[in-house]
């Protein structure tokens, strides 16, 4: 809605009335100044959130991934001075950008395609033949078929631009070209629509022909005009206005024997006199938005990149603490696993023994060399039957781990704010959590390819300790005991081997139950090491998933300053907008404002102010619509802005406490009602919904 949008029917029924009900105005002060301390102070609140906030993500392992995703939002520089007016030159490629920045600027002929496609490849600005301090920037074509990067390039030029002038032809208007112009009008520049109505120009039986009848080349093109109008005002835009020239004509005027003529005949002028209207009457104005918007859209790419790191921190702390617990779980019920299959191990190849002496019929110096040999085979068995448990405890928490990685892998989906078309960026926020999306994913799946041995903390080595502690406590004890026992056994009571079996079953069965007693708690303790060590591994990765929350913290908290940045500096250019149209008022008034550029700015005012704001709305290049103080309702003003959007009544007003629904009949694109509920809801802090009668059917 850019433009005056119909306000100033309110003000043209007795300006006089405003100083006899208001008082004489304030006398305003220049805002130029100003405004450039608010940008400037805007620009370094950014800075030091952006720097702010890598350095805290840098410093926590976990973290550190995201720092790519902050590293395109650094906050620039600005200007070393105030640049001339900008004039950007957009549209479809071989519209005829090239040849008008050549009639405008004097020069640059170079630049000029020859009928292929994609023939400008860059940005290139150059200063204005007959207007003073104005600028005239030649962008890339859009449309072009693979030409998404040329694109990119042109849009990045749009927040610096005052004015955007979009250059189209007498031909056929692409999809591609159609979603470049509305993206443009999204982004709440003022649009001078330029038809190019092409004839040809080459042979001089032509140039005579155009000479002779230069309005039949301008005839018929309503239908093209009628195209473009319907794509801008699907974001609520009009254009400032619209004009019909012949770029070739503009330009060859200049090196032509009859160039007079040929200029007159291209309507160049009416182009020019439009830019004239806007550098005289919206220079001041047009500088403050452009100045404003050019940090604005850095602020705004910076909150999303701070929105999508924290949120995407906090979303890889939640999956890795998730996973975490589970592994951790598991591993722990695979070792209590192991615990039970040992002892049962120890008790049967001990339980085993206990029968031995059935098989003894020599009870001479023999039996002690057979003793041995059972005693060294217990031993082999027992190692053995160690060595089988703790190999498929690796190998089960090898695979209980895989499980659990695979399982978790998909649970990464951050839960994104997105927020609507705030700022018509909807769409490019959501853009931004993919990336979010992917680099979370890609974080995830560096902890989730790791064993579960790093993710608790622990490397091979300290695991392959843990299992050599297992191994070599059990073997140790077993052979430490039958040792002592056996020489027991046969050198101390060598009585045994004169008696019967019986007696010999009884020593043999007090050596294994003194063994089996003294083994079982040794494994019983040496599992509590291993217990402990992986809890200790779990608990380090605890404690780095609460570090990285709290980088998630620092960083939301960063976005709230970035936000508040961006807020105060809204306010400052309303202020200064306002100051520029002669309004001190109104401007020392303000208390509040949220902007959607290029569609309005919602300013809250004071009570004795919003009378005279709605009474005599102040002329801007970005319309302004005023309420009051929130209430207890705070959605309960949201029905006096509306107005001063539309001039119509609404037709209902439905408030509570947490939303609010305005039904208008005013005749504004859907997507611009979509637009208005968002910003008077961030505005007001409560849901607004702005819809149509119908839609409550």
């Amino acid at each position: 809605m850019s433009g005056d949008s119909g306000k100033k029917s309110r003000q043209e029924w007795c300006p006089a009335v405003k100083e006899q009900f208001f008082g004489v105005e304030p006398k305003s002060e220049d805002p130029l100044p100003a405004h450039s301390q608010a940008v400037a102070a805007c620009r370094g609140a950014l800075s030091d959130a952006y720097r702010a906030a890598r350095v805290a993500v840098v410093a926590e392992e976990m973290t550190r991934p995201f720092d790519g995703l902050l590293m395109p939002s650094e906050i620039s520089d600005g200007p070393s001075s105030s640049p001339p007016m900008r004039i950007l030159l957009m549209g479809r490629t071989m519209a005829g950008k090239s040849t008008l920045l050549a009639a405008l600027t004097g020069g640059f002929a170079e630049r000029i395609g020859v009928g292929a496609q994609r023939t400008t490849r860059d940005v290139f600005a150059a200063p204005a033949l007959d207007l003073p301090d104005v600028e005239v920037v030649d962008t890339p074509g859009v449309g072009a078929k693979d030409g998404a990067q040329d694109v990119a390039l042109a849009m990045a030029e749009v927040p610096g631009a005052d004015l955007v002038v979009w250059v189209a032809s007498n031909d056929s208007f692409q999809e591609e070209t159609a979603q470049a112009l509305r993206a443009v009008a999204f982004r709440g520049k003022p649009v001078v629509v330029a038809l190019n109505c092409r004839a040809p120009l080459d042979e001089e039986l032509a140039i005579e022909d155009f000479l002779t009848r230069p309005d039949s080349v301008f005839d018929q093109h309503e239908g093209h005009l009628r195209t473009i109008r319907s794509h801008l005002a699907a974001a609520g835009v009009r254009p400032v206005t619209e004009v019909l020239l012949h770029a070739e004509a503009a330009r060859a005027a200049q090196t032509d024997d009859v160039g007079a003529q040929l200029r007159s005949a291209s309507r160049i002028e009416a182009l020019l006199e439009v830019l004239r209207r806007e550098r005289l009457e919206r220079r001041i104005t047009r500088r403050i938005v452009r100045e404003a918007d050019e940090v604005r859209a850095q602020g705004l790419a910076l909150r999303a990149a701070l929105d999508g790191v924290a949120v995407g921190v906090r979303e890889v702390v939640s999956v890795a603490g998730g996973l975490r617990r589970d592994q951790e779980q598991r591993a722990q019920r695979l070792v209590e696993a192991c615990r039970q299959l040992l002892e049962d191990d120890i008790v049967r190849l001990i339980g085993q023994r206990r029968e031995w002496h059935h098989g003894v019929t020599d009870f001479g110096a023999e039996v002690g060399l057979r003793w041995a040999e059972e005693q060294t085979s217990l031993l082999a068995d027992l190692d053995s039957a160690v060595k089988q448990r703790v190999d498929e405890l690796l190998r089960t928490l090898d695979e209980a781990s895989t499980a659990a990685q695979r399982e978790w892998a998909t649970a990464v989906r951050p839960q994104m704010h997105v927020e609507g078309l705030r700022d018509f960026r909807g769409l490019w926020k959501r853009r931004v959590a993919g990336s979010v999306v992917g680099t979370g994913g890609a974080l995830v799946a560096a902890v989730a390819g790791a064993k579960i041995g790093a993710l608790a903390g622990l490397s091979s080595g300290p695991l392959g300790a843990v299992v050599g502690v297992v191994v070599g406590g059990i073997v140790g004890a077993l052979s430490r005991s039958l040792r002592m026992k056996a020489q027991s056994l046969f050198k101390s009571k060598a009585a045994i081997l004169e008696e019967n079996r019986e007696l010999l079953r009884a020593g043999i069965a007090t050596i294994l139950e003194e063994l089996q007693a003294q083994v079982l708690p040794e494994v019983d303790g040496t599992i509590r090491d291993v217990r402990r060590q992986l809890t200790g591994g779990f608990e380090v990765q605890g404690e780095k998933g609460a570090a990285a929350s709290a980088v998630a913290d620092v960083v939301g908290r960063l976005e709230e300053a970035v936000e508040a940045a961006i807020s105060t500096l809204d306010l400052q250019t309303v202020r200064c907008l306002l100051h520029a149209d002669g309004r001190a008022r109104l401007a020392a008034s303000a208390e509040r404002a949220t902007r959607l550029p290029g569609v309005f700015a919602a300013v809250q005012v004071r009570d004795s102010a919003s009378t005279e704001a709605w009474l005599f709305p102040p002329s801007s290049p970005e319309p302004l619509t005023f309420g009051r103080a929130r209430s207890h309702y705070p959605g309960a003003g949201a029905a006096t802005y509306v107005l001063g959007l539309t001039d119509q009544v609404p037709v209902a007003v439905r408030t509570r406490a947490n939303a609010t629904v305005v039904i208008t009949e005013a005749a504004a694109p859907e997507m611009v009602l979509a637009a208005w509920s968002e910003a008077l809801s961030h505005h007001l802090g409560t849901m607004v919904e702005i819809t149509r009668p119908d839609a409550e059917e």
